[in-house]
């Protein structure tokens, strides 16, 4: 279960579902998923994607 494994705001794989997670956690520790990405994207758009998280 990645809520257990995320610890801070940033991109994660998830490995069971096979794509880049992007999440968020604020100052009380609620997390929240904000996007993801399909692990097959191209790497100009895993790029694209990765810094529009940021």
């Amino acid at each position: 279960m990645m809520d257990s494994i995320v610890n801070k705001t940033g991109i994660y794989r998830n490995l069971s579902k096979r794509r880049y997670e992007y999440w968020y956690v604020n100052n009380n520790g609620l997390k929240t998923m904000v996007s993801w990405l399909c692990w097959n994207a191209p790497q100009s758009v895993y790029e694209e994607w990765s810094k529009s998280c940021s």
